[in-house]
């Protein structure tokens, strides 16, 4: 799975299926009927103030996943002694909320910029989407009150062969030996992001954008793609581990320069939608795996994040 232009990393993300708290920065407990907004399943674009075309398409993702904004909706109001940097996950929930009552066809995320360049997030660069991402899982993760989240795990289900002064000892043979690390489940998760590596450092040290073409499968079964030995050994019995594709996060342009867009699957009607900063827009399957790449259109749009809901979690 380890292979330039394909797969590096799987990042893992788990949440106990608690009993949710009660709200206290919206003033109903229930879920968000995604019932507003000129597709009637609260699509709405967000602003590209200049800074944001990496973060839009993140922002939409997060919006869109109705398991994500059900543990957001259930974190409580801070006291007055959390310090303004200290807010993100209620500004994103604020946000979220604008979102879901918005009559125009966009918004502009002033509040949540201002909370992540108070966190020095540098807002200013160019970013990979999955640099980011993590960026700000990290941040939402040390400030989400448990046990809304509880895990962020990164994966890596390739064994890598340990060498040097990683070498494990062996104390019958006094002498350290080479051996194989690796990581397996510890349960199944609800959602599942894939990073598709497609920027590289090359011996010049100049980045290049790898356009090499990669299917991807609008359903995922992991029972059929990872050993046994990979999954939960509790949960091995369990099953099924089957996966709906659920946003696909997109860049177009070269390595230092370019524009990203999310197609994201709504939970509400089951239709693709491509959401391009302020622009939203219904479009098909076929659209969704133009984003495959193609080593002969150097400037195309290809998948570089790739985020899969569980199906039964629907």
């Amino acid at each position: 799975m380890y292979m330039e232009g394909y797969v590096s990393c799987v990042h893992l993300l788990e949440h106990q299926e608690t009993a949710q708290d009660t709200r206290g920065v919206s003033s109903s407990a229930e879920r968000w009927t995604y019932s507003t907004g000129r597709f009637k399943n609260g699509a709405v674009g967000l602003c590209n103030i200049g800074v944001t075309c990496c973060l839009n398409p993140l922002l939409q993702t997060l919006y869109m996943n109705r398991d994500f904004t059900d543990i957001l909706c259930g974190i409580e109001t801070p006291d007055t002694s959390v310090p303004p940097e200290g807010r993100l996950p209620h500004e994103l929930l604020a946000l979220f909320e604008e979102m879901q009552n918005r009559k125009e066809d966009a918004v502009p995320p002033y509040r949540i910029l201002r909370c992540l360049q108070m966190l020095n997030v540098n807002l200013f660069v160019q970013y990979e989407a999955a640099d980011l991402f993590l960026t700000l899982w990290s941040l939402l993760l040390k400030q989400m009150p448990q046990p809304h989240l509880e895990h962020d795990l990164w994966t890596f289900f390739m064994p890598q062969e340990l060498s040097g002064e990683n070498k494990s000892f062996c104390p019958q043979c006094r002498e350290k030996t080479a051996s194989l690390k690796g990581t397996r489940l510890l349960s199944q998760p609800r959602t599942l992001t894939i990073h598709l590596k497609r920027i590289s450092l090359r011996k010049s040290s100049r980045l290049q954008k790898i356009n090499r073409t990669l299917s991807f499968p609008p359903s995922l079964d992991l029972s059929e793609v990872l050993d046994p030995e990979h999954l939960p050994e509790q949960q091995q019995a369990q099953g099924p581990y089957k996966y709906r594709l659920f946003a696909v996060v997109a860049h177009s342009g070269t390595a230092s320069f370019g524009h990203y867009c999310a197609y994201i699957n709504s939970s509400k009607d089951k239709k693709w939608y491509c959401f391009n900063d302020s622009s939203v827009c219904k479009v098909s399957w076929d659209d969704v795996k133009c984003t495959f790449g193609n080593t002969s259109f150097h400037w195309g749009v290809t998948a570089c994040l790739l985020v899969y809901v569980r199906a039964e979690a629907e």
